[in-house]
């Protein structure tokens, strides 16, 4: 519409001038070298109008001829770019497509064709990981470590490769280089920080997870229960050698995540080693309150071995009287009673126990020791004829056969670090081994001898074989395969 309009404005002019150039003839006189003409005045504008279109083509032709040369070369360098993209596109759609041996061509074609080195050997890169050739792969994630401004994708690269060697030393190098120049970068703190972990390095792990933690990588929360395991395992690891620094790290492990249980009973038994039995029951009691543990229960019991059975028995029924509702602290009652010979308080600690189903080997082997006690020899076997089916415990697998207490390997360490950390899940590595666990032949309250459980594979309690029992008893096994 606005072009219509321009052209009828348009030839309205030129109608007027038509006109009036008619209305008004003219002369136009010109003299160049003594040549004298005249004109119309009407022809003579047209002449100057033709004349002045024929200078401007020709200045227009002289100028394009004049930048032909440079009007060439950017031509070139615009299919050249032009064709280095499409490289790349196809480069990039190889490699997402596993098409590793095309992608490496593209790749290589587009970096000539663009002349960006550092995009060429990305591509050549990406492509040779997706064709699972790791030796190229690595090559040109090496030659970008020269450039500051790829140093940080060569350094994942080489990381990522590292990782699916399982090449642990060059995984830990090369990501410990990426988190003191790029800290920030998540990726790089989760990489050194598995990478301490798995390698063992617990201390310079927990030096990590702080960094983490003080540049948000890691929940407060989490990272606190992350400490925790990670102290934890360092103190097991010095403790043959430098027990002082050990029960330091182990306090420091109760402190940051009360409920660990693995902390609390490590420090527990080196504070009493130490002979700072008090501050070792608060930190046994403290952890009780969250999370009960029969390790929790064997660490406070032996903390002063010089006490009485009477008084070690109002020190176990004041612990379990810090968390009453909880199934390890009615087993406590139960023992403790057993141990003392009070039927009544030991079936009432025992019955809640058993109406939970199902009941483990443990509690049937208490509610076995509870039968004999009361004189009930055919109920005794049928206890203990149910203890060799009944499932086993978890939390009671923790204690090997030595009586030890969560004597793990370092690969259960590292899961523990994942479990805990970031569920707040205690695993039972030993009980999904299938490892036998304690039958120590102490009681909570005095020491005692006893034969082993049978689902450990050992030799049965007299009660449970036929014929007349013994005077004394003693305590039911209490270990369970796990």
């Amino acid at each position: 519409m606005i072009r219509l309009i321009l052209t009828v404005i348009l030839c309205v002019i030129t109608a007027f001038l038509a006109v009036f150039l008619t209305l008004n003839p003219g002369l136009v006189t010109v003299q160049f070298l003594g040549v004298s003409a005249q004109a119309p005045f009407a022809l003579a504008m047209g002449a100057l109008t033709l004349a002045t279109f024929i200078l401007v083509v020709a200045w227009w032709v002289i100028a394009r001829l004049w930048a032909a040369p440079d009007a060439f070369r950017r031509f070139s360098l615009r299919r050249r770019r032009e064709q280095g993209f499409d490289a790349l596109e196809q480069a990039l759609v190889a490699a997402a497509a596993g098409q590793g041996d095309l992608a490496i061509r593209q790749a290589t074609r587009a970096g000539g064709l663009l002349d960006r080195p550092a995009l060429s050997h990305l591509l050549a890169a990406r492509a040779a990981e997706a064709a699972g050739d790791l030796d190229s792969a690595q090559v040109h994630y090496e030659s970008m470590l020269e450039d500051a401004r790829t140093r940080l994708v060569a350094q994942r690269g080489l990381v990522s490769i590292a990782r699916s060697r399982s090449d642990h030393p060059t995984l830990l190098s090369h990501a410990t280089e990426a988190f003191e120049h790029a800290g920030q970068v998540r990726w790089a703190y989760d990489a050194l920080f598995d990478a301490q972990v798995n390698a063992g390095l617990w201390a310079k792990a927990e030096i990590t997870l702080t960094a983490g933690e003080r540049r948000a990588h890691v929940p407060r929360a989490q990272a606190a229960r992350m400490r925790a395991v990670l102290l934890t395992a360092e103190a097991r690891r010095l403790e043959s050698h430098d027990p002082e620094t050990a029960s330091r790290l182990a306090e420091r492990a109760c402190l940051a995540s009360p409920g660990f249980a693995p902390a609390a009973e490590l420090a527990g038994r080196l504070l009493a080693i130490q002979r700072r039995h008090r501050r070792a029951a608060e930190l046994i009691r403290e952890n009780w309150k969250h999370a009960p543990h029969p390790a929790l229960a064997r660490a406070f019991a032996n903390l002063r071995r010089s006490d009485t059975r009477a008084k070690r028995a109002e020190r176990m029924s004041k612990l379990a009287a810090l968390n009453p509702d909880h199934r390890e602290s009615r087993i406590l009652l139960a023992e403790t009673a057993l141990d003392q010979s009070n039927r009544n308080a030991a079936r009432s600690a025992l019955a809640p126990v058993l109406d939970i189903s199902p009941v483990s080997a443990r509690a049937c082997a208490l509610a076995a020791r509870l039968a004999r006690l009361e004189g009930e020899d055919d109920e005794a076997r049928r206890w203990m004829t149910r203890a060799t089916h009944a499932p086993a415990e978890a939390d009671w697998s923790d204690i090997d056969e030595n009586g030890q207490a969560f004597n793990y390997t370092d690969a259960d360490w590292k899961r523990m670090v994942q479990s805990w950390g970031e569920e707040a899940v205690l695993i039972h590595p030993r009980h999904e081994r299938y490892e036998i666990v304690a039958a120590p032949e102490t009681t909570l309250l005095g020491t005692r001898s006893h034969a082993r459980d049978p689902q450990a594979g050992g030799p049965v309690p007299d009660f449970y074989k036929p014929g007349p029992a013994p005077d004394d008893p003693g305590p039911a096994p209490s270990r369970d395969k796990a």
